[in-house]
């Protein structure tokens, strides 16, 4: 089995951060020059388009190697929610309501039970939220595909005006995730299948299939209430690179300091059958926040109450401070994480 013995981190199971981060660089250069256009300079969770005086939202994201895990499990329907959730929550951070999907579904051959569920996870998901599925593209690539690659894009109306930002004396919360959600899979996919083989194990009382396969929760009516109520001044989805994308709502005169709380199961798992060390689990990993929420002290009832209501659980872990732009995550082993 594959690097048996020894430590298991992102770059090595094949996943470059860096390499990643600089094709965004390249791709935020160019669309820089589409600005006189009407597009909204970039910098947060999604574009918008002013049409006829409407902010016109687009947004496109997919379920990535996650794919792999449920196709052996026999659960593609969660691939297809998946799909959903992960748009609509990136979305909703900038307060846009989502109206319409579009999905991309490539096949390696022409499986008609795992289209079939694919697409059942997505209607499911677009029931959900009361949105609907317009279109799409199924492309079958036995030459080119290797898997299933699972990708929809969302479209919304932009409510409000702006960005929004937290504020330097705002309280950081965050939100508790259900588990990987849809990030990470490569890491963790080559952890589990070079130490134990196969995803029917229970390890310290951890069924790894059943984490490995649980569906992405719908942050985006929590979101949009919180925004909208004024409760939030701002909101991060955090998907891949972990807290890192939490830097898209910092002003660049502002940090954010979190102490992270204590892990789900799943993740101590995780980094001990991969000898992962801290630092990468959290610049991998959501480590069980799903969503940042950023409040001033006033509002944390309020708001906590409303995380409550939509049926998750608010944790202060950190607060915003005077800085440049930065987030500092305090794992709960002792490591600062700088992002």
């Amino acid at each position: 089995m594959d690097n048996m013995g020894g430590s298991w981190s992102y770059s090595k199971s094949g996943v470059d951060l860096s390499a990643h981060r600089e094709m965004h660089r390249y791709v935020l250069e160019r669309m820089g020059k589409l600005d006189d256009r009407g597009i909204e300079p970039y910098g947060s969770f999604s574009q918008w388009v002013t049409v006829d005086g409407k902010a016109i939202a687009l947004h496109i994201d997919g379920v990535g190697t996650k794919t792999i895990v449920l196709k052996k499990l026999g659960k593609l329907r969660v691939a297809g929610w998946d799909c959903v959730a992960v748009n609509v929550n990136d979305v909703a951070c900038d307060n846009v309501e989502p109206v319409a999907l579009l999905d991309y579904i490539a096949l390696p051959s022409s499986d008609t039970d795992s289209f079939r569920e694919i697409i059942d996870g997505i209607m499911d998901a677009a029931g959900e939220l009361g949105v609907k599925l317009i279109g799409g593209e199924t492309a079958i690539m036995p030459d080119l595909v290797n898997g299933i690659d699972v990708v929809c894009m969302v479209i919304g109306y932009k409510k409000g005006s702006g960005r929004y930002r937290a504020r330097v004396g705002d309280l950081v919360i965050g939100v508790n995730s259900w588990g990987l959600h849809a990030n990470g899979y490569t890491l963790a996919r080559k952890i589990v299948e070079s130490t134990l083989g196969s995803y029917d194990a229970v390890i310290d009382g951890v069924n790894i299939g059943k984490e490995l396969s649980k569906p992405t929760p719908i942050y985006s009516r929590l979101v949009l209430e919180a925004l909208g109520s004024g409760y939030a001044s701002a909101a991060a989805h955090i998907t891949g690179g972990s807290f890192y994308k939490a830097k898209r709502i910092l002003p660049g005169e502002a940090d954010m300091v979190i102490k992270a709380p204590e892990p789900p199961p799943i993740f101590k798992v995780l980094m001990k059958l991969g000898n992962v060390s801290p630092p990468e689990m959290y610049r991998v990993f959501n480590m069980g926040i799903g969503l940042v929420l950023t409040t001033s002290r006033d509002n944390l009832d309020g708001l906590s109450r409303l995380i409550e209501e939509h049926g998750f659980h608010p944790y202060v872990i950190g607060e915003i401070v005077e800085g440049n732009g930065l987030v500092h995550v305090i794992t709960p082993y002792g490591d600062i994480v700088e992002y």
